[in-house]
């Protein structure tokens, strides 16, 4: 299901963040958006989600427009994981990775079916939370917390996956085991995923296309290798850069002093 974003605009009271957005997310891909701070990536996020309200332009979801979608339809289609959750209660992990089942629940009074259970089970073993299960999902480190908001978008089944820089809390190590079971599951579902990721060489070696987004605009878009060149670093970060690649081609970038 891709995503296609066409004009759109979007404004926090009288400052405009968003000041039309064109950008394609192809199905199947690992989508990184990039830019300095301020320039809208995770605005542009939950515009597609539908938490924030676009003032102007389309968002087209698998060629329905965001409108069309009931909420219900929409949460069943497209999964967040935040930076950071609102999460208050002494909830256990296993209950709140459930959560992602509550779209597919005929009712509210419903209740879990054994297939719910089942699903969210294979996502925490996925993730490696199985062992943390009957623990409160506030008592986790910040890495495992991400984890499990990773297990219960995943519970959610849907087609669009959004990511919130969701390495912003983890050791370098822990990034990179992340990353590898998000790329991988991508493939495998043929997800249409998009990452707010700050780090840029791991955006180069995770993500199938960049989106580097600069003042409220996407202004380039491409391969790590078409995006993230000296020259492009230098305009939109005022980075003096070295760029070099490996033997995949892939770029990775050295800041100069």
């Amino acid at each position: 299901m891709a995503i296609e974003v066409k004009g759109v605009r979007f404004s926090y009271g009288k400052k405009e963040i968003l000041k039309g957005v064109d950008v394609r997310i192809n199905k199947g891909k690992l989508t990184g958006i990039l830019g300095p701070n301020g320039c809208g990536k995770s605005t542009l996020l939950k515009n597609i989600l539908g938490y924030l309200k676009k003032s102007q332009g389309e968002i087209i979801l698998g060629g329905s427009e965001l409108g069309e979608y009931t909420q219900k339809e929409l949460a069943r289609t497209v999964a967040l994981v935040p930076q950071k959750s609102s999460l208050m209660s002494p909830m256990k992990v296993e209950e709140f990775v459930l959560m992602g089942r509550l779209p597919h629940l005929v009712s509210s009074w419903q209740g879990y079916s054994r297939e719910d259970r089942e699903i969210s089970e294979k996502f925490m073993e996925e993730m490696d939370i199985g062992r943390f299960k009957e623990r409160g999902a506030l008592s986790l480190s910040g890495g495992e917390f991400q984890r499990v908001l990773l297990a219960r978008a995943l519970t959610q089944d849907p087609d669009i996956l959004l990511l919130d820089e969701p390495t912003s809390a983890m050791d370098l190590n822990h990034a990179v085991e992340l990353m590898v079971k998000v790329r991988k599951l991508v493939r495998e579902k043929g997800l249409t995923s998009v990452a707010v990721i700050h780090d840029l060489n791991l955006a180069s070696m995770f993500c199938d296309e960049l989106v580097l987004m600069v003042g409220g605009k996407a202004k380039y878009v491409g391969t790590p290798k078409e995006v993230l060149t000296e020259e492009i670093l230098k305009e939109v970060y005022n980075l003096k850069s070295k760029v070099i690649t490996d033997d995949d081609g892939n770029p990775y970038v050295i800041p100069l002093v």
